[in-house]
């Protein structure tokens, strides 16, 4: 009975979670249709008191160690972990053909939008707060789970008008990669790692030249599939894994 307890407790906290971050999104993605607006802060300005919500909580709380945000290791092996993650930006930005330069004060808005709003609060909600809460149902259901949400959130795309395929692509793509960063946190990374390429990512897609080839997106996710099962095969055999997982739910 106790243990249904906390098992209901913890979906409802999943869940809780889910709607809060598909609320901001959604009041975001109507502002942006109906007004369309072209300033970078505009675009993403739904998503600030999220993110001031969570910043303000993190430092109240003092859980930014609990979730993960310790100090980046710069070691060798850590930069072999993370060099998938810098080829796989570099063809985003030999697909979009490098950034688009006409505008200084709309790459460096976007750059703080996608950094400092949308992969903080991303990689809080799905690498923070959900891959912490799961541990508790063992360290590869958190992987699983957490990235399973964090693609399945991405079919909010749909609603802006993009395609069945595209979308579909996107979530594929958000699950692999969800993937990588989870297990790249129980890997002993830093969280503000998976925030630096969440936001490199968003932030090359928007500013690139040109719209990437599908060809260079099924090259990357084959990339990150492999980078996955890497990570995969080392958390089975017990290395790399993190000390200060407490398993709470």
């Amino acid at each position: 009975m106790i243990e249904l307890s906390n098992n209901l407790k913890l979906l409802l906290k999943i869940i809780g979670l889910e709607l809060l971050l598909m609320f901001f999104y959604t009041v975001n993605g109507a502002y942006v249709t109906i007004a369309e607006p072209s300033s970078p802060v505009l675009q993403f300005i739904g998503l600030v008191p999220l993110a001031a919500g969570i910043f303000v909580y993190l430092l109240i709380k003092k859980k930014w160690n609990y979730y993960f945000f310790n100090k980046p290791k710069i070691t060798k092996s850590d930069i072999q972990l993370s060099l998938p993650l810098l080829v796989v930006l570099l063809i985003i930005l030999i697909g979009s053909k490098g950034l688009n330069a006409a505008s200084i004060a709309d790459l460096f808005f976007m750059f703080i939008m996608q950094f400092f709003f949308v992969a903080f609060i991303e990689e809080t909600f799905y690498r923070g707060f959900m891959l912490k809460m799961l541990l508790s149902k063992g360290v590869k259901n958190a992987v699983l789970i957490s990235s399973f949400l964090f693609g399945i959130t991405h079919s909010l795309q749909l609603i802006g008008g993009q395609s069945v395929e595209e979308t579909v692509l996107q979530i594929i793509y958000a699950f692999i990669v969800g993937l990588v960063l989870s297990l790249l946190i129980i890997n002993k990374q830093s969280i503000i790692l998976t925030i630096a390429f969440h936001g490199c990512n968003n932030f090359f897609n928007f500013m690139g030249n040109v719209e990437n080839h599908i060809i260079y997106d099924y090259i990357i996710i084959a990339i990150l599939l492999f980078h996955a099962i890497f990570l995969w095969k080392s958390m089975n055999r017990g290395e790399y894994i993190r000390k200060d997982i407490h398993f709470t739910g």
